[in-house]
C-alpha cells in the first residue's frame, strides 16, 4: 500500500508536469522587471492567459486519465500504441461500433471535467483562503522542499520496485501496470549484491526486434497437373466457438456437419489484427508490425494472384482498419476491394454485401479460378441485427458505451449478441445455398471461421482484446473440400494450420515450414498446442493450460500462467507450470526469428 500511494503521489504531479512547468517558467520570465518594462502590454495578455492556459490543461490531462481508466477498465490495458493507431487511423473508431449517442456522452464527460476545473479557478480566486496558501507555497523554500521531498519518494519508489521485479514480487509488479505510463526501473545487479535472487522459472520473457522479414524462407514450387480449386473464405466478426449452435446457427451447423468440423480451435490473436494476420500468414501474430512496415502481402495470396485467380474481397467494416489494403490485400486492385457504407450497420451490409458477392460469383469468368472472401460484421459490438433475427429474450435495446453498467446488463448484452450470431447465420446460408445450386460445392474450398472470440464477463472482461482465456480466442472452423470427407476434429488446431492446410491442397510441394509455423489440417501428426497474440504479448497454449508471455524485453516476472479452464495459477504452481513449458518456450523463441533476416 505504501509504494501504490508512492507512485499515486509522485506519478500525480508527473502527469500535470508537462502542463504546469511551462507555465510556471512562463510566469517568472513575466515576473523580471526587463521583461515587464519592455514589454508591458505583452506581459499583461500573457499573464492574463496563464490561469486559463492551466485550467485546460489541468482539464485535459484530466479528460485523458478519464480515457485511459475507461479503456483499462473495459480492456484490461492503458492508453497505448494500439489505442492511437485506432484514433488516427481511417475507419478506426468505426471499428469499435460506438454509436452517436456513446460519442455524445464521450464529448458530455470530456465538458464535463473541463467546467469542474473552470469551476475550481473560479471558487479559488474568489477564495482569500486560497489566496493566502498559494503564496506561502510559492515561496522559494518551500518549493525547493516539496522538489527534494518529491525527488526522494520517487527514488524510493523506483527502488522497490527494481528489487521487487528481480525477486518477482507480484503485488508490486501487478500493481504497477494499473498505473498508465509507468516507466519500469530494472537493476538486477544492484539486486544481486543486495541479496534479491532472481528465479528465473518463475517467467520469460520473449524478444523481438523490427528488422527486415525473411518470407517465404524459398520460393514456393507447385505439383505437375494440380488443380486450382476455387476458395470462398468466410469470416465472422467476434464469432466465437460456442455460437456454432444448432439453436443459435442452424444454417452453419448443418454445413458443418457435411464437412470437416475443427471443435478445438484457436483464432491466432485475442483481436482482429492478430486474428486475421495469422489465418492468412500462418504466422504469430507478432510479426504483423514488421509485414505493415514492409506493406508485404501473404505467400497465398501471391500464389492466387500469379495463378490468375479472379478475385472479390468484402468486408462489411473498412480495409483500412486494422491495415489490411497494407497487409494481407495489398496486392488485391482496389477495385476488387468492397467495404462497408458508413451509414448502415453491420448486418444491412453483410446482408447487402452478400447480395454482391453472389452476383460477382455468378459474373465470374468460368474458365479461371476464384477466390472470393467475406467479412461480416454482424456479431461485431454493438452487436445490431433485425426483428425478424431475434431468438433470445430480453435484449438491452439502449446500448450506450459511455454509461451503460456493464455488469449488471451483461445478460441483456449477451443476448443481443446471440440474435446478431443468428442473424450472421442466415448470411452465411445464403452463400452456401448458392454455391450449391450453383453446382461450384465440387470444385470450391470454403472456410468458415471467426477473427476472434468475444467474452461476457465469464472471466472478469466483456469484448476482446484483454486476455487470452478460451471466451476470446476460441472461435469455430468449417472446411469443406473437394473430395474431403465429412468429420468432427477435437484436436487441437489453429489460425497458423489455415494457410498450410490450402497450399497443401492448391498442389505446393514446399514444407509449411517455408512459409508458415502452422500444420496442414488434413495431413499427419499435429502438436498438442497453439500460439495466440495481442498487442505485445503471446500466450502459448497446451492441455495443460496457457503460459503468457510479453513480447518485447520485460521483467522476467512479466509472464502469466492460467491452468485448465483458464485458473490463474500462483506462486510456486505458476513457476513450476512454467518450468514444464521451458522448451515449447525455447521453440516458439526461436519461430519468432524464424521469418527474419
Amino acid at each position: 500500500m505504501t509504494w501504490v500511494v508512492a507512485v499515486w503521489l509522485t506519478y500525480s504531479l508527473f502527469y500535470l508536469a508537462p502542463v504546469f512547468a511551462p507555465l510556471l517558467a512562463l510566469d517568472r520570465v513575466l515576473r523580471t522587471a526587463a521583461v515587464a518594462s519592455r514589454l508591458p502590454r505583452l506581459t499583461l495578455a500573457l499573464g492574463a492567459a496563464l490561469l486559463p492556459l492551466a485550467c485546460l490543461g489541468a482539464g485535459f490531462v484530466q479528460i485523458l486519465l478519464f480515457a485511459d481508466a475507461f479503456v483499462f477498465k473495459t480492456w484490461s490495458f492503458h492508453l497505448n500504441g494500439f489505442v492511437w493507431n485506432l484514433v488516427t487511423t481511417r475507419g478506426g473508431i468505426e471499428s469499435l461500433g460506438a454509436s452517436g449517442a456513446s460519442e455524445l456522452s464521450f464529448a458530455a464527460i470530456g465538458g464535463g471535467w473541463l467546467a469542474a476545473q473552470a469551476l475550481l479557478l473560479a471558487l479559488a480566486l474568489r477564495s482569500r483562503r486560497v489566496d493566502r496558501v498559494s503564496c506561502a507555497l510559492a515561496r522559494p523554500a518551500v518549493i525547493v522542499a516539496a522538489a527534494a521531498l518529491t525527488l526522494a519518494v520517487s527514488a524510493g519508489e523506483r527502488v522497490t520496485y527494481g528489487l521487487a521485479d528481480s525477486a518477482s514480487y507480484r503485488p508490486v509488479l501487478s500493481a504497477a501496470n494499473t498505473f498508465p505510463l509507468y516507466v519500469p526501473l530494472r537493476m538486477p545487479k544492484l539486486a544481486k549484491a543486495l541479496g534479491f535472487a532472481h528465479d528465473r522459472a518463475r517467467g520469460l520473457a520473449l524478444e523481438v526486434d523490427t528488422v527486415q522479414v525473411r518470407y517465404p524462407l524459398r520460393p514456393l514450387a507447385r505439383a505437375p497437373g494440380h488443380r486450382d480449386w476455387n476458395i470462398v473464405w468466410l469470416v465472422g466478426e467476434s464469432l466465437r466457438a460456442d455460437m456454432l449452435d444448432p439453436e443459435i446457427m442452424p444454417g452453419t451447423s448443418a454445413f458443418a456437419a457435411r464437412s470437416a468440423d475443427f471443435r478445438s480451435h484457436y483464432s491466432g490473436g485475442n483481436g482482429t489484427r492478430m486474428g486475421m494476420f495469422s489465418m492468412f500468414y500462418g504466422l504469430y501474430g507478432s510479426y504483423w508490425f514488421a509485414f505493415l512496415n514492409e506493406t508485404r502481402g501473404p505467400a497465398l495470396v501471391d500464389l492466387l494472384l500469379d495463378a490468375n485467380y479472379q478475385t472479390a474481397i468484402y468486408t462489411s467494416a473498412r480495409f483500412t482498419y486494422p491495415e489490411f489494403d497494407k497487409t494481407i490485400f495489398q496486392r488485391i486492385p482496389t477495385a476488387e476491394l468492397h467495404e462497408g457504407d458508413p451509414a448502415l450497420a453491420g448486418w444491412q451490409n453483410d446482408r447487402a454485401n452478400v447480395t454482391h458477392l453472389l452476383a460477382d460469383i455468378d459474373g465470374r469468368d468460368p474458365a479461371r479460378p476464384f477466390f472470393a472472401f467475406m467479412f461480416f460484421e454482424s456479431a461485431h459490438a454493438q452487436y445490431w441485427f433485425p426483428e425478424e433475427s431475434v431468438i433470445r429474450r430480453p435484449y438491452l435495446t439502449n446500448f450506450n458505451y459511455a454509461i451503460t453498467d456493464y455488469a449488471a446488463h451483461i445478460d441483456e448484452i449477451k443476448n443481443r449478441y446471440v440474435n446478431a450470431c443468428h442473424h450472421l447465420d442466415g448470411q452465411l446460408a445464403r452463400v452456401f445455398e448458392h454455391l450449391e445450386r450453383a453446382g461450384l460445392l465440387d470444385s470450391t474450398i470454403v472456410i468458415v471461421t471467426g477473427d476472434h472470440g468475444e467474452q461476457f464477463m465469464e472471466k472478469g472482461h466483456w469484448g476482446h482484446h484483454a486476455s487470452f482465456v478460451d471466451e476470446e480466442v476460441r472461435v469455430p472452423l468449417v472446411i469443406r473440400a473437394p473430395g474431403a470427407a465429412p468429420r468432427r476434429d477435437t484436436h487441437t488446431s489453429s489460425h497458423l494450420d489455415i494457410v498450410p492446410t490450402l497450399m497443401t491442397m492448391l498442389g505446393v510441394t514446399n514444407p509449411p515450414d517455408d512459409y508458415s509455423l502452422g500444420h496442414d489440417l488434413f495431413g499427419g501428426e499435429r502438436p498438442d498446442g497453439c500460439v495466440i497474440a495481442d498487442w505485445d504479448r503471446l500466450a502459448c497454449v497446451s492441455s495443460a493450460g496457457k503460459a503468457i508471455l510479453p513480447v518485447s524485453y520485460q521483467s522476467l516476472a512479466g509472464s502469466e500462467a492460467l491452468g485448465p479452464g483458464d485458473t490463474p495459477l500462483e506462486g510456486r504452481e505458476r513457476a513450476d507450470f512454467l518450468a514444464s513449458r521451458r522448451h515449447e518456450l525455447v521453440a516458439v523463441m526461436r519461430n519468432l526469428s524464424r521469418f527474419r533476416r
